[in-house]
């Protein structure tokens, strides 16, 4: 498994919910489309399409801001289907919406679940399979609608309000704000599609799937009245990490954060590539680290918000955001973000905690090349790299336990679903999952607590229906004995249910490039080319090649992040002597929309070799 890497860092329209999705949202008349692309913050590098019923399409580029205006759809017959794609967290992806008439159109993560429940599966099909009808995105409508009602109260809005038509800026106010307060996941679970709206403040969860069923709701206390808290100076503290960025020197880019006086909390810390960040040389190494990477002379786009903890006096965001410069972007960059009790504008903390915590969701396909009717194997497992120092000081934490909500939504599970610790492996700066080898996080799905398949459906399942977070207790021994305090933090690709591996969207190597890694051998030369298809709903990211000798350290490459079905790329082998029957590895790595990260191993050997499948 790969872990991902992470750097810590409205005029409003009111719509009647009888409209429906997408329903009437401009002037009788009008022939184009206006609105704006975000997910709480504005969907970055995107391009919007716009597929009408008679076939015909037009396009626009969206702005920095997320909006789009005045997109001519007079050659168009409605409803019109809309897919917005670009870079959300430095992942390429996209968002889904049908409008049935021209005027005000948004494509949101909303939208989307909007679509998924209407149409009863991935919403990326409405542009190969037709709309969902009118009467199931307004049924389907109310239903969110419904759930959300005293979120978009307390966001200011109408409890109807449309979520296609309703006209909003990416501001953090009105409908952004409901973007910000939500995170909306869609997939299937036990044969159904479903939707997941999840609080991001506090321990809301809402479930609904086209079979009808639908459980919890998003009416906590810690949710509702954190919407009443302004939002607004977080896209600011980014504003000025943008113009930083934008410098055409690391001097000239220190000077701007240095100018920025009030930008930093007084406990900002944060560490970058084992290099310790403080309030006084902040500037001086985030502009290096800009530099270094070529990212200066480019920006820094208003964040996302992934996870927020309201529960003390003071409200902790960790943040998520791209740095773009052309065609390089920073992966996985995230800050923690501050509102001190008593004061009114948020700063930027840096580390959200002094625990370094990060958990990740992986699903792995094997499958053997030069062989006929090959049978692939198949991987799920989420990872919880917990690092054993806090505050600098090292082996403060020696264990932890991890646990699921309960069934109910009002607390824990009281049996953890993962335990580890650094018993006889304190060599390590993290702790490793009980029962593995030393240095291993990862908790594999498919035999689930010594179960089976189906109780690692049973687990993915209850992450759907009771909510992704989950709570890490951190112990000060490897008796899980002295607890020092739990953490909470949230899983955000969650793998698949085992019905759905074999017609996942895997990143699949073409028969000739198969066959090219099965003759592979040295004396043909130092380069192995390769060719992949794919799905649009996975990235391409990087891929690796070994041998049996150099697996725990292979030949890597970047494959761009681009969302596409198919590419090419090459391995320079020089380092590595190889003959055609040795054991040889080729694996693609990709995320899907929900961050879930994606593995297709392709192995050469020989059968009845060691690791030979």
């Amino acid at each position: 498994m790969k872990a991902q890497a992470a750097w810590f860092w409205l005029g409003c329209c009111f719509m009647l919910a009888s409209c429906g999705g997408g329903s009437g949202g401009g002037s009788s008349g009008s022939s184009s489309l206006s609105g704006t692309v975000a997910v709480g913050a504005p969907m970055q590098n995107a391009t919007l399409t716009v597929l009408g019923a008679n076939g015909q399409t037009a396009s626009v580029s969206v702005n920095s801001d997320g909006s789009y205006s005045n997109l001519d759809v007079s050659a168009l017959t409605a409803p019109f289907r809309l897919q917005a794609c670009g870079l959300v967290n430095a992942v390429y992806t996209c968002h889904y919406a049908v409008a049935q008439s021209a005027g005000t159109a948004n494509v949101t993560s909303l939208t989307t679940a909007l679509v998924t429940l209407a149409s009863g599966s991935d919403a990326a099909n409405i542009m190969t399979a037709g709309a969902p009808s009118a009467s199931a995105l307004s049924s389907s409508q109310q239903t969110l609608q419904g759930a959300l009602s005293q979120v978009l109260a307390a966001s200011g809005l109408n409890s109807g309000a449309d979520l296609t038509t309703t006209a909003f800026s990416a501001n953090r106010t009105g409908m952004d704000k409901v973007l910000d307060a939500i995170a909306a996941n869609t997939g299937t679970n036990n044969g159904h599609t479903f939707v997941q709206l999840e609080g991001r403040f506090g321990s809301s969860n809402f479930y609904v799937d086209n079979s009808g069923s639908q459980s919890g709701s998003l009416s906590d206390s810690t949710l509702i009245n954190g919407l009443s808290l302004d939002l607004t100076s977080i896209s600011q503290i980014f504003s000025a990490l943008n113009s930083a960025a934008g410098s055409s020197s690391a001097s000239a880019c220190a000077a701007v954060l240095n100018n920025n006086v009030g930008l930093l909390d007084p406990q900002f810390t944060l560490s970058i590539n084992q290099q310790t960040l403080n309030t006084s040389n902040f500037a001086s190494q985030i502009c290096g680290f800009l530099s270094q990477g070529g990212l200066l002379g480019g920006s820094v786009a208003n964040p996302t918000l992934r996870d927020c903890d309201f529960s003390g006096s003071d409200k902790i965001c960790t943040a998520g955001f791209d740095v773009i410069n052309g065609s390089t972007v920073q992966e996985g960059a995230e800050m923690a973000v501050v509102l001190r009790n008593g004061t009114t504008a948020w700063k930027l903390l840096g580390q959200a905690s002094p625990y370094e915590i990060h958990v990740n969701a992986n699903v792995q396909r094997t499958l053997r090349v030069g062989v006929s009717n090959p049978q692939p194997s198949y991987y799920r497992a989420i990872s919880f790299e917990i690092h054993t120092s806090a505050n600098g000081v090292s082996n403060v934490i020696q264990s932890a336990k991890v646990y699921q909500r309960n069934a109910t939504g009002t607390g824990w599970d009281s049996t953890p679903i993962a335990t580890l610790s650094n018993a006889g492996c304190t060599s390590q700066s993290w702790l490793t999952m009980q029962g593995s080898s030393c240095g291993s996080t990862w908790l594999g799905l498919d035999g689930f607590n010594n179960g089976n398949l189906a109780s690692g459906d049973a687990l993915i399942s209850a992450f759907f229906q009771r909510g992704r977070q989950v709570k890490i207790d951190l112990y000060s021994d490897n008796a899980f004995g002295s607890l020092i305090t739990s953490v909470f933090t949230r899983v955000d690709g969650v793998p698949p249910q085992s019905s759905q591996l074999a017609t996942l969207p895997w990143l699949t190597l073409d028969s000739a490039s198969q066959s090219a890694l099965a003759n592979y051998a040295s004396a043909q030369g130092n380069t192995l080319s390769f060719s992949w298809t794919g799905d649009n709903a996975v990235v391409p990211h990087d891929a690796s090649f070994c041998n049996s000798g150099s697996c725990n350290n292979p030949v890597h490459i970047d494959l761009g992040g681009k969302l596409g079905s198919a590419g090419s790329a090459s391995f320079n082998l020089s380092s590595l002597t190889l003959a055609a029957s040795d054991y040889k590895m080729l694996a693609l790595y990709g995320r899907d929309r929900s961050n879930l990260g994606f593995e297709s191993n392709y192995v050469s050997c020989v059968s009845g070799s060691n690791n030979c499948p």
